[in-house]
């Protein structure tokens, strides 16, 4: 019989195993591609964190445009329910879509993203940007915490009064702006005082593409109905993850309300685990799988030149018997 040692049969990677590797690296490459440069990312500078904060100071002189554009959104997101429900509306349809009025991540509270606040002689006015969309900072902010102030304690008030359908638009303006009766409702009962000449200007309105806002839209949805853990970042996003330099010099950010007395915003909010670290934890946690099925593709390598243990075995014994 022929004793001439054959070669083993080289281990074989499952259909599975394969793709998961090949996923693996795809993702990886797609990450790594997307990360601005050094350079890149040293060209933008961090935002002042006052910018996404209201003045609360200002409330005050936009409260009544801000009930009556509330009253305008609630009256037509009403319309449409019972349009596209009929007889089947229920009250729960109408207090879901008062909830989300102040909400600028909602459809419904789109409002506050396509509003800018104008200084107009000595009022500040709310002047509408037609098509425009802007990103919502310390100006979105504001118009949201007097969103707010007038929704949040009577949401079931206000849903109720819209889903019996006893007020239309007017009479429901005149309902939940000019009320003396019920605490709450009575935004435009006094005419806003002007302006202090002392009041710094407020930013420009910061326009951003609108399919960038339905995308952060639909990623907010999907974490909603429980599918979350997923994060969308744009390359200004990126860029920001890599800016790891402070703004040491306070002259440095455009914020208009830098000269105010810190008492009249909002608290700050804690913040968040850093995009910085996400991206790092990211592309470490990629680089080891790839690691690890590189390791697994040059074991499977050395498999194919590898000797089985049967043929290990008799090569020692035929080298016995020489001996």
């Amino acid at each position: 019989s022929d004793n001439t040692p054959r070669a083993p049969h080289p281990p074989t990677m499952n259909s599975r195993s394969i793709r998961s590797l090949v996923t693996l690296l795809l993702l990886s490459l797609l990450l790594l591609v997307h990360l601005p440069t050094g350079a890149e990312a040293a060209k933008k500078k961090k935002k002042d964190p006052q910018e996404l904060r209201a003045v609360k100071s200002d409330v005050k002189y936009i409260r009544c445009q801000v009930c009556q554009e509330i009253a305008k959104v609630l009256s037509r997101e009403a319309s449409t329910l019972r349009e596209t429900k009929g007889a089947k509306l229920k009250e729960s349809d109408v207090l879901e879509k008062v909830e989300k009025v102040c909400d600028p991540e909602a459809v419904e509270g789109e409002w506050l993203i396509t509003h800018d606040l104008q200084e107009k002689g000595s009022a500040l006015a709310m002047v509408h940007m037609k098509d425009q969309f802007g990103s919502c900072g310390s100006e979105c902010k504001t118009m949201q915490r007097a969103c707010e102030k007038i929704v949040s304690d009577r949401d079931t008030t206000v849903a109720e009064v819209i889903f019996t359908g006893q007020l239309q638009r007017a009479a429901l303006v005149q309902h939940m702006c000019h009320n003396d009766d019920e605490d709450g409702f009575g935004a435009c009962l006094a005419k806003a005082k002007p302006l202090p000449k002392t009041r710094p200007k407020g930013p420009a309105f910061d326009a951003v593409d609108k399919k960038e806002l339905d995308m952060q839209r639909m990623m907010k949805n999907m974490k909603d109905m429980g599918m979350g853990g997923m994060s969308m970042y744009n390359r200004d996003d990126m860029e920001d993850m890599m800016d790891d330099e402070d703004i040491e010099d306070p002259s440095l950010t455009d914020n208009p309300y830098k000269d105010y007395d810190p008492s009249i915003l909002d608290p700050e909010e804690p913040e968040p685990p850093g995009f910085a670290e996400k991206v790092t934890d990211a592309v470490a946690g990629a680089g080891a799988a790839i690691r690890g099925g590189m390791d697994a593709a040059v074991s499977w390598g050395k498999g194919l030149f590898a000797p089985s243990k049967a043929s290990a075995a008799k090569a020692e014994t035929e080298s016995l018997g020489e001996l």
